[in-house]
């Protein structure tokens, strides 16, 4: 398998997904009604997190995945379609080989708006996004610990055969403050970066930060968080129509917070593209893997509206 071309990065906005989350991506019973870009990007996904790293399939697709908007990577890959036919006893090429060039999704990102779950807690194995435990001091013996938890935590999940209900979106909190982020300011949040094995070490994961990055630095106001987002009262503020006098009825604005809750393993690639470890938010376990939180603050140009 050979590529050619320079690759080209697709966006998917939020839109709905009646995804089965126990069902690989080729296998879905709606395909018909899922938007061919999520399905290359949970193609990506499977691929690294569920066969790679050994997530469980029906953890990979999670609350957040219809409301994000995912960009998709693709390489011009020449696959071959029929092998050359030879004569045994001659070596004479009888057919030739025949190939065909293809679109391959070889890399996958997504961007979740504002409002979100609370920061994890430090120490915390979460599982299926729910927290289970919460393990001793970050060493190998916690991740031992944290990884043995969360594969007995999910193999009770899958011997169950139910699908676990998809929880509702967050709602607005304030949070605990860590290092760069004070707890209130909304703050867009990039997520399940993953490029295939094969494709891995050709700047594939930077081109995905930078193409959202990119992108909502001219798109601030496409995830402000709303006026009727419930959550808000807590600082003081009504929904339109019910504010009391004197207080403001419009939430704070995105003012170009990016998190991303980084593998370890991954902390230098989302370095490159200019995120700090906040060491306020301490180390925690998704799935048995440790995290750590980051975080990069960009300009915005609101000159541009969203349509």
């Amino acid at each position: 398998m050979g590529t050619s071309g320079t690759p080209f990065i697709a966006l998917l906005e939020p839109t709905a997904l009646p995804w089965e989350r126990h069902s690989p991506p080729d296998e879905q019973p709606h395909a018909a009604s899922i938007p061919r870009t999520f399905i290359d990007a949970m193609k990506v996904r499977t691929e690294v997190f569920v066969q790679e790293q050994q997530i469980p399939q029906e953890n990979e697709f999670d609350s957040d995945d219809a409301r994000c908007a995912h960009w998709v990577i693709y390489a011009s890959v020449n696959k071959t379609v029929q092998p050359a036919v030879t004569d045994p006893a001659t070596g004479e090429i009888l057919r030739p080989r025949q190939s065909e060039t293809q679109s391959l999704p070889i890399g996958t990102l997504r961007l979740v708006p504002f409002p979100h779950a609370p920061h994890p807690v430090n120490g915390g194995v979460y599982v299926d996004e729910k927290l289970v435990s919460v393990s001793s001091e970050s060493s190998t013996a916690s991740t031992t610990v944290a990884t043995s938890t969360a594969a007995a935590t999910a193999s009770e999940v899958t011997e169950s055969k139910e699908p676990a209900p998809i929880p509702p979106k967050p709602t607005f909190a304030p949070d605990r403050p860590t290092a760069f982020h004070d707890g209130i300011e909304p703050y867009v949040k990039l997520g399940r970066l993953a490029v295939l094995r094969e494709f891995r070490g050709r700047g594939i994961a930077a081109q995905l930060v930078h193409a959202a990055l990119d992108w909502i630095r001219t798109h601030p106001d496409y995830f402000d968080p709303s006026p009727t987002e419930r959550g808000f009262e807590q600082l003081g503020m009504e929904q339109p129509g019910s504010a009391a006098a004197g207080v403001p009825a419009t939430p704070p604005k995105w003012n170009g917070l990016v998190c991303c809750h980084a593998q370890e393993g991954a902390v230098k690639a989302w370095k490159r593209c200019g995120f700090q470890v906040d060491e306020g938010m301490g180390k925690w376990f998704e799935e048995g893997i440790p995290h750590v939180g980051m975080f990069l603050r960009v300009e915005v140009d609101r000159s541009v509206k969203k349509v």
